[in-house]
């Protein structure tokens, strides 16, 4: 039988840290500056009907090349330092190590939707996603074959670069946060001939040119 295919975690931010997203995007702004990003990108993106900028925390070799290939904007280094302290309750949870960490924000305004796709990985690593609604109405995320209630202020991790996954539209506004792990094969219990890393690296050689 297969894993159960991600984990949530109800009411994994306060209040006061929903303050502080919303007081970040809004009020110091996000900023996004120009970049080009690829074509398959570009025609997810259209979709959410907002912003979506990236952050390389870690500034690896990993993280800058994943990133890069994920970014509608040009990617910023380093976030302030209660975003910080989120991502390391996020990793600790999950028993994770922040060797290889990025975050993307997004803001969607009404009718803004996630399309089917699977995340960007590089081989050898999955691109493990954490996602938490900061501002949202309640809504159904698509896993797979499964799928999930999400309400403000919850935590769900997953699978990203293994697992296809969605959103329908949205009648509201939408923010929430984006935290990836790049990590190793084993971290997830997984092996090269897994049928879904194999499934992985042939999106990966497909859509990024490897």
């Amino acid at each position: 039988m297969e894993r159960k295919d991600y984990k949530i975690i109800k009411n994994f931010i306060s209040d006061s840290e929903v303050d502080q997203i919303r007081k970040w995007i809004e009020v110091d702004g996000l900023s996004p500056e120009s970049a080009d990003p690829n074509h398959h990108l570009t025609e997810i993106s259209k979709s959410i009907n907002g912003i979506s900028v990236m952050f390389d925390i870690s500034n690896t070799n990993i993280t800058e090349y994943i990133t890069r290939f994920q970014s509608i904007y040009k990617v910023k280094i380093g976030v302030p330092d209660f975003i910080n302290n989120i991502v390391d309750r996020v990793a600790h949870i999950n028993g994770l190590e922040k060797e290889n960490v990025f975050l993307q924000v997004v803001d969607m305004r009404k009718g803004g939707k996630i399309n089917p796709h699977y995340d960007a990985s590089i081989s050898g690593y999955i691109n493990y996603k954490c996602n938490i609604s900061v501002l949202s109405e309640d809504y159904d995320i698509f896993i797979g074959d499964t799928s999930t209630k999400i309400e403000e202020k919850d935590l769900y991790c997953f699978e990203a670069s293994l697992y296809k996954h969605w959103t329908n539209e949205f009648n509201s506004r939408r923010i929430f946060l984006s935290i990836g792990f790049i990590v190793p094969y084993s971290v997830m219990n997984r092996k090269e001939d897994d049928p879904r890393v194999r499934l992985s690296k042939r999106i990966e050689k497909y859509f990024q040119n490897l």
